[in-house]
């Protein structure tokens, strides 16, 4: 009987110990299975990306930069402490951790081991380089100007002090302009860096041809995972209906600022996809208050109600952009729809160009960028301000060289966009406050002690009820004092190959490669 048990329980046992086999066998076929299949590649991948710009980057250097092409390449290169998400949402990029323990003073604590691109590892003291070197830049100032000091608490902590409590902090380091650079290649280059850019973002500077591409190569070591796409070149094809050809063909991969007038020649592609949002970008003539006839109220008021703004949304955008009413963007939650409007009206227009003392009309200059669509736009307003008695003379400027002229003062008539992140700062701050007259955003060179008190009350807030009212009034004035004239708020675009994948279009306009790859 005894002898029975013991044979009953040996038995037990080992069958005990061969079903356990069986499932250890089981689990680890089943997870060697999964971890080979997440591995390996579904597909061929190409190993590069081709982008048509339609202009050169004018900087690599972060705090230097003011203009949309120079921020898509930066875009690359660098990150900042936070970023944007596709819509326009901040979250921790080389942030662990912060907090605030009082209104002027923001404690971040930075993740270890990330790497620059020269192998040094990001330490607080680039972090405090920058952010200070941001606060005195004077193109970007207006974001920065707010930091007092930055105090390096340790290898990885920084104390982030304010002059006054500054609602928009998280955005500004948010921003491509707060890009972390490396203290250490800064100031062995000095004014020859932007030939020489470190940062710690997921592609490396590579090359630059101006006038003919700019190439970046994948930075293996990244610390969110190396890029599965091992170089990406952007390549400078001004003319829009090239941009379009290069995508046909295979040439290029994508495109920023297709043509809309080819939007339906894409659509009908099926090798290609178009990517749309609606961003708190805006397009707008520009008055310069340093010129004696655009001091001129009743001038500027006969050319805002000259135009047809919905003429451009029908003609030049196919539908892609909204009619302007504010001078900030619908997409704005800063945006005031009940500011004084500026709807088409030629007599009334005609009235105001006789009381602005030009009763048998008068010459003027048009200013604007090698751009297709705005050259378009402006010979629009063109027609339009002629049935007034106004004869614009369209002059076309390159580009850089446009960019450059328009920051200074004494200039005509000009046709220029703005691009932010949406918050009410970045909005009307660069635009609007008198510190900000030239480079920095304000070309119109206005000044208005109500708004300027306005903006710095929005400013140091952080009361978002409290900030969005303050920027509603402040539009209300601006509309009235009328320094320059929204047009149109466009939804930016990109074209891709539909074998590009995984790529995040921001509603800023721009891109996020993290997690891009493209298909052989």
């Amino acid at each position: 009987m005894n002898s029975n048990r013991n044979m009953l329980k040996k038995f037990s046992m080992c069958a005990l110990l061969v079903i356990l086999g069986l499932i250890v066998s089981i689990n680890i076929f089943a997870s060697s299975t999964n971890k080979e299949s997440s591995d390996a590649p579904t597909v061929p991948l190409k190993p590069t990306l081709v982008v048509a710009m339609k202009n050169d980057p004018k900087t690599l250097d972060p705090q230097r930069s003011i203009d949309t092409m120079s921020n898509k390449s930066l875009d690359l290169i660098y990150d900042s402490l936070f970023e944007y998400d596709e819509n326009l949402n901040v979250h921790p990029v080389l942030v662990e951790s912060w907090e605030r323990p009082d209104q002027y003073h923001s404690i971040f604590r930075l993740k270890k081991g990330i790497k620059f691109h020269n192998g040094d590892e990001l330490k607080a003291e680039d972090v405090k380089f920058t952010l200070e070197r941001a606060a005195v830049s004077p193109q970007v100032m207006f974001q920065y100007n707010p930091i007092a000091e930055v105090i390096v608490i340790d290898d990885y902590t920084v104390n982030v002090v304010t002059k006054t409590p500054y609602g928009a902090l998280i955005q500004a380091l948010a921003g491509i302009q707060s890009g972390i650079v490396n203290k250490k290649t800064v100031e062995k280059y000095g004014d020859d860096y932007i030939n020489h850019p470190i940062g710690t973002g997921q592609y490396k500077f590579k090359e630059w041809l101006p006038g003919n591409r700019i190439v970046f190569e994948g930075f293996d070591e990244y610390f969110r995972g190396a890029p599965k796409i091992k170089e990406i070149t952007f390549r400078t094809i001004p003319e829009v209906s090239n941009r379009l050809i290069a995508l046909e063909t295979g040439e290029a991969d994508m495109a920023f600022d297709v043509g809309l007038m080819d939007k339906d020649v894409i659509l009908k592609n099926p090798n290609l996809e178009l990517l749309e949002v609606e961003s708190p970008s805006l397009l707008y003539l520009g008055f310069d208050q340093t010129v004696p006839k655009y001091q001129n109220k009743n001038l500027r008021y006969a050319i805002a109600y000259a135009i047809d703004n919905n003429i451009f949304v029908d003609t030049i955008f196919k539908g892609s952009a909204v009619a302007a009413v504010a001078p900030i963007a619908k997409a704005s939650i800063a945006y005031n729809p009940n500011v004084k409007r500026f709807d088409q009206d030629v007599e009334k227009a005609k009235q105001y160009l006789k009381d602005a003392g030009y009763p048998n009309g008068l010459n003027l200059e048009l200013w604007v960028s090698d751009d297709g669509p705005r050259i378009d736009m402006c010979v629009i307003i063109q027609d339009q301000l002629s049935a007034i008695g106004i004869n614009a003379e369209i002059k076309v400027f390159e580009f850089g060289s446009y960019v450059s002229k328009t920051a200074l003062s004494g200039k005509d008539l000009y046709f220029l966009s703005w691009n932010y992140s949406g918050d009410g700062d970045a909005s009307l701050y660069p635009l609007f406050h008198s510190s900000q007259h030239g480079s920095s955003g304000n070309r119109s060179f206005y000044t208005n002690k109500e708004v300027d008190d306005l903006l710095d009350k929005a400013r140091v807030s952080i009361d978002q009820n409290e900030r969005t009212e303050l920027y509603q009034k402040a539009q209300e004035i601006i509309q009235d004092d009328l320094p320059h004239y929204t047009l149109v708020y466009p939804m930016l675009n990109i074209a891709k190959n539909v074998k590009v994948k995984g790529l995040v279009f921001k509603k800023n306009g721009y891109i996020n490669v993290l997690n891009t790859y493209v298909e052989k």
